[in-house]
């Protein structure tokens, strides 16, 4: 904690009673400020842990992002663990770093011990959360902050990161069986947030199961699958820092990562034939999947788009189910080819996340026709009395702007119809022909909705969202 003091010459002028005055405004500002410190750092619920192998510049650059702006409310500490027989030290091995010595912790690991180092690192943190991610990406600030707040709000147990080809794999991967089957897989290396708790119970799992050294060491494969339950996963393209011998390098990879995900299902199989408790498993039987609302930080303000438009056809999961947990893979296979090359390549063009890049040239966009209350909306995560909206759209998008129902929120569950109203204007003087529709909100909520007030023919293009 910086040493605080409000001493100043006009202070202390000789006048007793003003002294006096002064001594306990003083005091009072002190008292505030310190009050004020402690409460900000209460806010410091997540540790990140970062794993090096082969991409130390990479890891430089992550830290320094993350110190830079995340310590004073967010991050308690970071941990990078090193599978690398070379091993690190904080002076040698990031002189440049803008990290405090106390704030950076180094655990140069005896053998490379591949994913489950991470969980074992973040079974040992002090904090209520872990933020994990690989060497080879750039999570922005902002968006470390963003799931940190919605864990603690929604009170999740995980939350994903995943570009549109990975989210696409898990949707496709997505298997629900009877009432106790009800999985996906994700990867956690794009970045993922999860409890502490839940690290330490499934490392108990992972014992508890006898599994070999090298299965272990791929815990990554194995960690969504065990759950047993259907994370919440957000659309974020992530900054990819390329560099270093990347771990799955061609079909063989390919081939290693598929056998120890249908391990995986067999396992899980195997766990729900029994009637004994398991560590980490769920086993609530009302975890079905629902219609899903996909959603996606914001990339340049703090805020978070979500939509219930459908990426996927509605019924494409109960068409294609899977018998037993190790047809994962097939029904995935099976569903990807029924939706077509056509809808897959725009499911990964015209992503959410493309709503709130910061970029004009890309676009969020329906596959079809919107329907009556399909929606899209914004949590805004920091204060503000008013709040000056502005989406980019096409000409035939705008027509859906200004026709939706405007609705605001204090919690995201419950509605409030408002009376504003959406003027749009052009955009731009090129031959694209987009317009921005702007509307002022006296906002006392975080949550804005724009809900469609009929079916419509057009598709709804969002190129960007202006906050």
């Amino acid at each position: 904690m910086h040493q605080l003091s409000c001493k100043a010459p006009w202070l202390f002028n000789g006048d007793g009673a003003l002294m006096n005055i002064t001594s306990r405004t003083c005091l009072l500002f002190l008292v505030i400020t310190t009050l004020a410190w402690f409460s900000n750092h209460q806010n410091l619920n997540t540790t990140v842990v970062i794993l090096n192998w082969s991409r130390l510049p990479n890891v430089n650059e992550i830290i320094s992002q993350i110190c830079t702006n995340l310590l004073d409310d967010t991050v308690h500490e970071i941990i990078i663990w090193n599978n690398n027989p070379q091993e690190l030290s904080f002076y040698l091995s990031f002189p440049n770093t803008t990290c405090p010595q106390d704030k950076l912790r180094i655990i140069n690991s005896p053998a490379n011990l591949y994913f489950q180092a991470r969980f074992m690192a973040c079974a040992e943190v002090k904090t209520k959360y872990c933020f994990i991610q690989d060497d080879d990406y750039l999570i922005r600030p902002r968006i470390i902050r963003a799931l940190s707040q919605r864990m603690e709000s929604r009170r999740l147990s995980s939350i994903h990161l995943q570009p549109p080809h990975e989210m696409l794999t898990s949707e496709l991967r997505t298997i629900t069986i009877q009432d106790n089957i009800h999985a996906t897989f994700a990867w956690l290396g794009y970045g993922t947030i999860i409890k502490r708790s839940l690290a330490v119970d499934f490392l108990a799992l992972l014992d508890q199961l006898n599994l070999t050294d090298e299965e272990h060491k791929m815990a990554d494969n194995y960690f969504t699958i065990l759950g047993n339950w259907l994370p919440e996963r957000w659309f974020d393209p992530g900054i990819s820092l390329g560099g270093g011998q990347p771990f799955t390098v061609g079909s063989e990879g390919e081939e290693r990562n598929n056998r120890h995900i249908r391990r995986a299902a067999d396992l899980l199989n195997e766990i729900m034939s029994t009637n004994r408790t398991w560590p980490y498993v769920s086993n609530f039987q009302s975890n079905r999947y629902t219609k899903a609302i996909t959603t996606a930080p914001c990339q340049q303000s703090a805020c978070i788009f979500e939509t219930s438009i459908n990426l996927l056809p509605s019924n494409i999961l109960e068409v294609y189910s899977a018998k037993s947990a190790v047809d994962i893979l097939i029904v995935e296979q099976q569903r990807k080819s029924a939706v077509g090359e056509n809808r897959v390549s725009h499911y990964l063009d015209f992503p959410p996340s493309n709503a709130v890049d910061g970029e004009t040239n890309t676009a969020f966009c329906s596959f079809e026709g919107v329907g009556e209350n399909d929606w899209v909306s914004l949590q805004l995560l920091d204060s503000r009395r008013t709040i000056d909206l502005g989406l980019v759209v096409d000409q035939a998008s705008a027509t859906l702007i200004e026709e939706a129902n405007t609705e605001t929120s204090e919690d995201g569950i419950n509605w409030i119809l408002s009376d504003s109203t959406w003027t749009c204007e052009a955009f731009t003087k090129d031959e694209t022909g987009r317009l921005i529709c702007k509307e002022q909100l006296d906002l006392t909520t975080h949550y804005i909705r724009l809900r469609m007030s009929r079916d419509y023919r057009q598709r709804l293009c969002i190129f960007e969202i202006f906050v």
